[in-house]
């Protein structure tokens, strides 16, 4: 009988809690832009966030106060906060004079504000199309592609390095986008020099 009353209360402190406190996800943030942390509570009297912690476990703030709207507790994280690339999350403390419900909600800052690889294989597919017309056309001796795709190859480097490859934003891609750059700079100019000289 006891054993049955012990599993009966577990139950409903188990219900209880989820009831309390609704967990949430947050949406990849883009790297240097804000975020709305927040948090849900239907029978909460107070909710905190005690601590937002950026790659690395470094601090970024600690005991907050959010700002609530009926079941609704948030915070405003200014873009200051998450210019560095990587998993942030901030833990929160909700309850009423008799429960409390303490936790932790993860998000990630990526350059391009997605998540995950999912638009990997587009990307390849663009840089793989732009090196091979920008190459044939130079190699084919085609002097009006060459300039163009060469100017577009010097756009898209630095697009690389200012936003990276999809999630990835570190010196590989800086170099690749360097590479990228310089190529076609080298092109659009030596195609430019080929077509003055050709008048």
């Amino acid at each position: 009988m006891k054993r049955g009353m012990l599993n009966l209360f577990l139950v409903f402190t188990l219900i209880f809690s989820l009831v309390l406190v609704q967990a949430i996800e947050i949406e990849p943030v883009k790297q240097g832009d804000g975020v709305l942390l927040y948090q849900t509570c239907n029978n909460c009297t107070y909710c905190n966030f005690t601590q937002v912690i950026g790659p690395g476990n470094n601090t970024i703030l600690s005991n907050i106060q959010a700002n609530q709207d009926n079941t609704f507790y948030s915070y405003w994280l200014n873009g200051g906060n998450t210019t560095t690339p990587g998993q942030y999350k901030y833990f929160y403390d909700c309850g009423n004079t008799v429960e409390s419900e303490t936790g932790k909600i993860n998000f990630n800052v990526t350059p391009s504000g997605r998540d995950g690889n999912n638009n990997i294989a587009f990307i390849i597919i663009l840089i793989v199309i732009i090196y091979v017309v920008t190459f044939v056309s130079f190699f084919g001796r085609n002097i009006p592609l060459s300039i163009l795709t060469g100017m577009f190859m010097s756009f898209f480097g630095l697009w690389i390095v200012r936003n990276g490859i999809v999630t990835y934003r570190d010196n590989l891609t800086n170099y690749f986008g360097y590479v990228t750059i310089f190529i076609g700079i080298l092109i659009a100019i030596w195609a430019a020099i080929e077509l003055t000289q050709d008048n």
